[in-house]
């Protein structure tokens, strides 16, 4: 790849980056409050405000099991998909005056409806990347990508929590004004999208490769046990994500400032931990790494229900982004590294329908593990998911460093 495009597409990369965490932060960060606080929606709908957006990535990554995009038209039906996606942001703005009787239902259906080109959106962003940025820069790149995007949530969080808390009684308002802002900060993220460029190379030196069967897919016993790994630790993170909503809004009470102070605190931590996670993953391998930051990652469910005091609330999410900035560079990173490049999109979206399928499935069992054992409990057995998960990566990446320094001995 030329030295000019590679950085062109890296300098655009930031910039997508940077407008696509504003955009989503926005929205994934104060959603939870507009619909609690402000619609007023029950803890069921809470948990479907995570299960059924789960559900439709997971049929948007089945209907990509029939049809995949050719590559040369990649780009375009990339930008196309996160441009439906940010545009949905102004249905949610406007859910309360098109339904006012069924506002909260609506808004959830929205954002489900909007996550399906999000999926179709990620998942050719992800095989964008793997075309645009190689192998060799590629950690590097994505650990400095990530520090940037993680100031600019930063930024938004705290700006968007004062703004909206300064609003006193008219957060709604404030909050519908903000999504509008997303909507086009969104715009913005697409139209630096559609600039990369990605390689071409002369076609006699373009190998044929035939397309790879999805059964196929099954017989790479790799990629299988990355997959199964990474489906039994998503579940235990995920099956708590509408319980820390739940948690910090309707038994904490927190408001909108205190909501961005939780970002806040948990980003200035990702920014501070990412270059040791990417130093850690180059010293003790990549799934080494990711187990030790899933470990931390563990203590965050059981540590957020020890007390409703919302300075020490803010202590666990910078405890927690400590660890989130690890599980998230690494989960990736090590997808891409567990995936032969010649198949790397039927690859993706194979990896991308199973983890749909629990992400699917894991908020709605917290919210029946919130009904059976209450918070605390169904809080402890997050933690205790996510730690066996944990350990199982660093077991598995364990075992592979020292099958490797076996072969590497004289």
């Amino acid at each position: 790849m030329r030295t000019s495009l590679l950085r062109k597409n890296m300098r655009l990369s930031l910039w997508h980056g940077a407008f696509f965490t504003a955009a989503t932060t926005i929205v994934t960060t104060f959603f939870p409050l507009f619909l609690i606080d402000y619609l007023h929606a029950s803890a069921q709908l809470v948990g479907l405000s995570s299960a059924l957006p789960a559900l439709a990535a997971l049929i948007a990554s089945l209907v990509l099991m029939v049809r995949l995009p050719k590559t040369p038209a990649l780009l375009s039906w990339t930008t196309h998909s996160f441009l439906a996606t940010r545009l949905s942001y102004l249905l949610i703005a406007v859910a309360p005056w098109l339904t006012p009787h069924h506002a909260a239902l609506a808004a959830v259906l929205i954002l489900t409806v909007g996550n399906i080109p999000q999926t179709w959106g990620l998942m050719g962003w992800q095989t964008i990347i793997g075309h645009a940025i190689p192998p060799l820069v590629r950690e590097s790149f994505f650990s400095y990508r990530s520090i940037v995007t993680t100031l600019v949530a930063l930024v938004v969080s705290l700006v968007t929590g004062l703004i909206t808390q300064w609003g006193g009684s008219h957060t709604g308002l404030f909050l519908k004004a903000f999504f509008i802002l997303a909507a086009g900060l969104g715009i913005a993220e697409v139209i630096t999208l559609a600039r990369h460029r990605l390689p071409v190379r002369p076609p006699a030196a373009t190998p044929v490769i035939p397309p790879i069967a999805w059964r196929a897919i099954w017989q790479n016993p790799v990629f299988v046990r990355y997959l199964v790994l990474s489906a039994f630790f998503n579940f235990g993170w995920q099956m708590s994500w509408p319980l820390f909503s739940l948690y910090q809004i309707g038994q904490a009470h927190a408001t909108a400032l205190w909501l961005g102070l939780f970002t806040v605190a948990a980003l200035i931590s990702q920014a501070i931990s990412f270059p040791s996670w990417r130093a850690l993953a180059r010293r003790q391998g990549g799934m080494r790494a990711l187990g030790i930051s899933a470990l931390g990652l563990a203590s965050v469910p059981w540590l957020t229900v020890l007390s409703r005091n919302l300075w020490i609330l803010t202590g666990v999410n910078f405890e927690s982004g400590l660890f989130l900035s690890g599980v998230n560079l690494l989960l990736f990173t090590e997808l891409l590294a567990h995936i032969p490049p010649a198949y790397r999109t039927q690859y993706i979206v194979m990896y991308n329908v199973a983890l749909g399928a629990v992400a699917f499935i894991a908020p709605e069992f917290g919210i029946v593990a919130l009904h059976q054992w209450h918070m605390h409990g169904a809080m402890v057995l997050s933690s205790i998911w996510r730690a066996c998960g944990a350990i199982t990566f660093l077991a598995i990446g364990t075992s592979v460093a020292r099958k490797r320094a076996q072969i590497v001995r004289p």
